[in-house]
């Protein structure tokens, strides 16, 4: 045991054994200063460890601020006063108080000294000042003798980046704004403070950022236009970073006040150019009483573009848009997002190919017909001598208000109509239609 402990202990056992034999110890004050609550009040108003983030061994020491809120110095009040340092519920270190005077300005700050070893993990740390109670209830408060943290130590928790990107174009310098605004936390939703960040943008330096006190952090740069996409990815290097932030500048040139619309095309092919079979987006400003505009993914001005499997369109920022897109006057997919100023809204259309659909034409009695040419939608296709026609691709169907319906011509050029079906992504279904003798 060194002599710094055994004197510290030497001090608590000197000064609590009249507390244990002498009922009378712990109020030395004089007895006209008897009764006056809050004369000596101690105030714990923070804990912390040091150093904030220890590596693995490393030892670490908790501290904390005090003042006294009272009227007279402690010594006044009691000649020895202690604090308790707990860890996980255990208590690991008691240390003196030295004598506090009254007032903020004459505040303290205490430390337990090295008392644990850092080890990855969560800890339960509370420190007690007054801890065996030598101030009078009379005059100290204990509710506010206590303060108790969780630190978490090491990387056990991943962390995870959110963030939003906004770009502009500056006509003057013919470059690209770039913004991105962040937060980083541990996926409880725990803001991280004094961490490093990494914004890796395509083709250009990395940079580093520190996160603030909020765990926010924001970056902001000039870079040149491109007529590409350039993909900036925000990570962390620590080993439990979780990289879920990864997004696009697109090659639009957007004003302040604008905001823009990119529709992925997934899958995307490059023989499939959309020319073929283009897409219809109808847009409605913040209700459907007002139809903004209707463009289709061969629309390329200014406005719109097409870049790879992205169709992008300018929209006027800090409005509400319903979106629905179609091809073929199929409708595929609808949505209603806010658009913030100088944000790229970017939305997902996946276009399947991975449904089929089949028919088996056959009279009332069950005969197979043949030469039946059945027509739906974009596709024709005709039955063979067992009644059946090929397989044919098909997109799933949107919703259940929108069922496809086939047309069948027979050789004799009556025409005979299917039930309405439904079709799932990957579905393969065959579907009967039935020739009757009254139907034209």
């Amino acid at each position: 045991m060194s002599y710094e402990t055994t004197l510290k202990l030497f001090l608590i056992v000197s000064f609590l054994a009249p507390l244990i034999f002498t009922p009378s110890y712990s109020l030395t004050e004089s007895v006209d200063l008897f009764g006056q609550i809050n004369s000596a009040d101690l105030i714990l108003n923070d804990i912390w460890i040091e150093p904030e983030n220890p590596k693995n061994g490393e030892s670490v020491a908790v501290h904390g601020s005090v003042y006294n809120a009272g009227v007279i110095p402690t010594d006044k009040v009691s000649n020895v006063v202690t604090v308790g340092y707990m860890v996980n519920g255990e208590l690991v270190e008691i240390d003196i108080l030295e004598n506090v005077l009254p007032g903020v300005e004459n505040g303290m700050e205490i430390s337990s000294g090295p008392i644990f070893d850092a080890i990855s993990g969560n800890y339960i740390v509370t420190v007690i000042v007054n801890y065996h109670d030598n101030l009078s209830h009379l005059r100290d408060n204990p509710k506010n003798n206590i303060v108790q943290k969780i630190f978490q130590i090491g990387t056990e928790t991943p962390s995870l980046i959110n963030a939003n990107i906004y770009q502009h174009y500056d006509t003057e310098t013919k470059k690209q704004n770039v913004a991105i605004e962040g937060e980083l936390t541990n996926i409880v939703g725990q803001e991280l403070k004094n961490q490093k960040i990494i914004i890796d943008v395509d083709g250009f330096p990395s940079e580093e950022i520190i996160t603030n006190s909020n765990g926010g952090f924001s970056f902001e740069a000039d870079i040149p236009f491109k007529n590409e996409p350039i993909q900036i990815i925000a990570y962390s290097q620590e080993e439990s970073f979780i990289p879920s932030f990864s997004k696009m500048i697109f090659p639009i040139k957007l004003d302040k006040d604008q905001s823009s619309l990119a529709l992925e095309i997934l899958p995307y092919s490059s023989t499939n150019n959309f020319r073929k079979s283009p897409l219809t987006i109808v847009i409605f400003q913040d209700s459907y009483d007002n139809l903004f505009k209707e463009i289709s993914t061969v629309d390329h001005n200014n406005q719109s573009l097409m870049t790879g499997n992205f169709f992008l369109t300018v929209l006027p920022a800090d409005h509400e848009y319903i979106i629905e897109v179609y091809i073929e006057g199929r409708l595929l997919d609808a949505f209603q997002k806010y658009f913030p100023s100088n944000e790229i809204i970017k939305k997902e259309i996946s276009i399947s190919e991975s449904s089929q659909v089949r028919f088996l034409i056959i009279n009332e009695i069950g005969e197979p017909q043949n030469d039946v040419i059945v027509d739906n939608w974009i596709y024709s296709t005709s039955s063979d001598e067992d009644g059946f026609t090929e397989w044919v691709e098909t997109l799933p169907t949107f919703t259940a208000n929108e069922p496809y319906v086939a047309k069948a011509t027979f050789p004799d050029e009556k025409v005979v109509w299917s039930e309405p079906f439904l079709i799932e992504n990957e579905d393969r279904k065959v579907i009967h239609i039935i020739q009757k003798g009254d139907q034209k």
